[in-house]
């Protein structure tokens, strides 16, 4: 009966084992004062509360606490308030009558602008305290049973001979008692040491327990069974003597497999415990984006035993998506560099789409392994992959920001349990991201805010020290013949300076909303010719060709249009010390009025062209050579947009740049539109249904607005929920100039919407026009939810890679 109640109370304590897992994590932000707790979803879901962005009443948490807790934890955080070292304390919630679970609490008042804070994480670590209350109970339980006799018995004599032994030990080592009475017990069970060395009987403590006269207590070894097989023990040895004479040894034996187990358990719990417990607290605290990535990935190589973790960075390219690879553990940075930044393969897709986790115990077998050529498979020399698991790490906006690889040379190394605990540590690195993005950015604006104060200071201390030091020849001078020469330079210096201040001003009333407007109906060709003289005028190293002037009456502020244009001619002029010439073109197209201003000089690399209109930005390697505040541009484009126009550069490095603006011109007449529930057409874009390939076919024609692609988007959405449609193919072909006022909207709210719609794929097929191009990548950049795009340069690769997309 007493083993059966022992086999009994082991198998749950098993079960209980085997069921153990580490617990969720959540995180929270408690402003004291108001008494509010902002939760994310974990959190919420521990205390039984529904998730809410706004917040929710610290009362609501506290009434689930349980009440002994609950004081404890009220005193303790009191007690924090003025110290700046964390707190931790574990307590008891009980959602449901009957059900408590265990959770740790971890956190840190701060102080901000006089208001305290309590920044925290809070662990589930219900499933480790019943373990432990499991554990505490079996041991319990084992000395009781090892005190009533019921572990394996052996009764030794004085030459080492078994002349007893009990049942258990019988089913322990499988030896029946005609077998085991046949030789010394040692040379049975205990004659090997565990590096597997033989064991002379004669250094057995067992052994040696009689003649020496010792009692043994809790002695750990490692004993063997019948069929060879090893099993951890405990084990006691206690000499009897008769008349003083010692004549046998009563040997206990308990086997310790399932406390070893439990202890393991215990101890691994403890260290995922901390780590989380570590990388939760320094993620929180820290805003160096570096130290952060290298953190986490370190943290859940070393949580899941993983031979090595990456995590690779989501970035967009101009052939389409790339993944960055940003931090390594486990593996040097060579390892992976020379094979370059991984595909959108049907291995990673799933993850940089934010699609879910992919556990595989061994991926060589997988159904979406070696699909893709050249190396159909890992590349020679990659590290050795079987278990895999990839993890995305998605920001709270629902943008996946990159993903989380472990692998190990070994099959089916990565648990549920695994799983569970890089999830925890994803979501917390996703929150540690956003910061540390929104805190670089912050950074970034201070630095070109002290980057234009200085240049700024320098550019305004230059004319007035010139119109000083005229004005003191001036004062000086005997040779009135002089004098001109000297009030004309200072003139030029005043007007320099005028025109900075001028620009300035512009820039304040722009940002106040107050820049003023006078519409009035003007010659453009006149407008072009005037500006062209008033710079020739100052430029003589260059001459200002015009090849076309639309002889057009255009209605707008003429002043202001003046300003742009003499902005553009003076860079022209500017940025090309050796060209010495300038090519300006004005001309209609589609309804449009388009100026285009050329010249030869030093060009733009491609990657500051969509900066260039940005307040206070000038290309680094400009910025000592010319003089001016880098505002012109930024002033251009502000009145180009109260015009409803806008703005594009195409240029090419050392060759040159040529400028373009587009002014609208008034409509003269409705748009023809014709429209089905499967097609669609106007002006600016044409829908078409392609019912065999189940994909929309989209082509945008000419320059685009917001208003253009706000409609031309709705109407493709509309098509979409019509013909349950998962593909699109965007052709940009025919699309000039720029549409970038648009991109936010296109990423933000349009795409979420359509992948509510069905939108699984999405084929991009760029304009020629550069700053197309960019307002494309703008607003995939900008893209919120999981739909899959890519970009492509031609029409032939996106359809077929669109056809090659099977959605799920």
């Amino acid at each position: 009966m007493r083993k059966q109640e022992m086999d009994s109370q082991l198998a749950r304590i098993r079960t209980l084992e085997e069921e153990h897992a580490f617990g969720l994590v959540g995180t929270y932000l408690l402003d004291y004062h108001k008494k509010i707790v902002y939760a994310d979803q974990t959190l919420s879901a521990m205390y039984g509360l529904p998730f809410d962005e706004a917040g929710i009443p610290l009362a609501d948490f506290l009434k689930n606490i349980d009440e002994e807790d609950r004081q404890r934890a009220n005193q303790l955080r009191e007690a924090q308030i003025n110290k700046s070292e964390p707190y931790q304390l574990e307590y008891r919630v009980k959602i449901v009558p009957g059900k408590t679970r265990w959770l740790l609490a971890r956190a840190k008042a701060k102080i901000v602008q006089g208001e305290t804070f309590y920044e925290g994480i809070v662990v589930d670590i219900t499933s480790g305290k019943e373990a432990d209350i499991a554990l505490q109970t079996q041991n319990k339980l084992i000395k009781t049973i090892t005190d009533n006799a019921t572990s394996s018995l052996f009764l030794m004599n004085d030459k080492g001979y078994c002349t007893f032994m009990n049942p258990a030990a019988e089913s322990m080592f499988g030896y029946s008692f005609e077998e085991i009475k046949s030789k010394p017990l040692h040379y049975l069970i205990h004659h090997h040491y565990p590096d597997g060395r033989e064991f002379p009987m004669e250094d057995c403590p067992l052994d040696r327990a009689l003649p020496q006269n010792f009692e043994m207590r809790a002695h750990e070894d490692l004993f063997f069974r019948k069929d060879g097989s090893s099993v951890p023990v405990s084990c006691a040895a206690s000499p009897i003597f008769e008349n003083g004479v010692p004549v046998a040894t009563v040997i206990e034996v308990r086997d310790i497999t399932e406390q070893k187990k439990a202890n393991a358990l215990l101890e691994a719990h403890a260290e995922r415990l901390e780590i989380v417990n570590s990388i939760g607290l320094f993620i929180s605290e820290s805003l160096d984006l570096q130290e952060i990535l290298q953190k986490v990935t370190d943290a859940v190589t070393k949580l899941t035993g993983a031979d090595f973790g990456a995590f690779f960075y989501n970035t967009v390219n101009s052939s389409g998506e790339a993944f960055l690879l940003y931090t390594l553990a486990g593996a040097p940075r060579e390892a992976f560099e020379k094979f370059g930044t991984p595909r959108n393969t049907a291995v990673f897709q799933p993850t940089f789409a934010g699609e879910g986790v992919v556990r595989v115990a061994d991926i060589t077998k997988d159904p979406r392994y070696g699909k893709n050529t050249p190396n159909n498979g890992m590349p020679r020399g990659h590290l050795p992959v079987v278990s895999y698991m990839a993890v995305p790490v998605v920001s709270k906006s629902g943008k996946v920001i990159g993903g989380l690889f472990l692998g190990h040379k070994n099959a089916d190394v990565f648990t549920a349990e695994h799983e569970s605990l890089v999830l925890g540590v994803a979501s917390q690195a996703a929150i540690a991201l956003d910061n540390a993005k929104l805190y670089e950015e912050v950074k970034e604006l201070g630095i070109k805010k002290d980057e234009f104060l200085s240049i700024a200071s320098h550019e305004l201390k230059t004319p007035l020290t010139s119109i000083k030091a005229f004005n003191q020849l001036m004062q000086r001078t005997k040779d009135f013949a002089k004098l001109p020469d000297f009030v004309q330079k200072s003139a030029e210096h005043i007007n320099r300076l005028e025109k900075l201040i001028n620009d300035l001003l512009d820039v304040s009333k722009i940002n106040a909303g107050k820049m003023q407007y006078n519409m009035e109906s003007f010659s453009f060709r006149q407008l072009v010719l005037d500006c062209i003289e008033s710079v020739q005028h100052l430029a003589p190293s260059h001459k200002i060709f015009v090849e076309d002037a639309a002889d057009i009456e255009f209605t707008g502020d003429r002043l202001r249009l003046e300003q742009v244009m003499n902005n553009f001619l003076t860079n022209a002029v500017k940025y090309s010390p050796g060209g010495e010439r300038v090519i300006v073109n004005s001309s209609l197209r589609d309804n449009n009025l388009i100026v285009s201003i050329q010249d030869f000089g030093i060009g733009i690399p491609h990657d500051h062209l969509d900066k260039l209109f940005d307040r206070y930005y000038r290309v680094d390697n400009t910025a000592m050579r010319f003089e001016g505040l880098g505002l012109g541009l930024f002033i251009s484009s502000e009145i180009l947009k109260r015009h409803g126009g806008d703005f594009w550069i195409e240029s090419e490095q050392g060759i040159g740049s040529t400028f373009f603006f587009r002014l609208p011109l008034e409509q003269q007449k409705e748009d023809k539109v014709t429209e089905t529930d499967t097609y669609y057409k106007d002006p600016y874009i044409t829908i078409a249904y392609n019912q065999q390939n189940q994909q929309l076919e989209v082509d945008w024609k000419g320059f685009q607005n917001l208003s253009s692609i706000q409609n031309g988007c709705m109407k493709m959405l509309d098509i979409l929920k019509k013909k349950n449609c998962a593909k699109v193919i965007n052709d940009n072909r025919n699309v000039q100039g720029t549409w970038s006022e648009a991109a936010e909207w296109v990423g933000i709210e349009w795409f979420p919407q359509m992948e509510k719609a069905g939108l699984r794929y999405f084929a991009w097929v760029f304009s020629p026009s550069t700053f197309s191009q960019l307002s494309a990548k703008k607003a995939i950049n900008m893209k919120e939810g999981k739909v899959t795009t890519q970009f492509f340069t031609d029409i032939s690769s996106a359809n077929k890679w669109l056809t090659e997309r099977v959605p799920s």
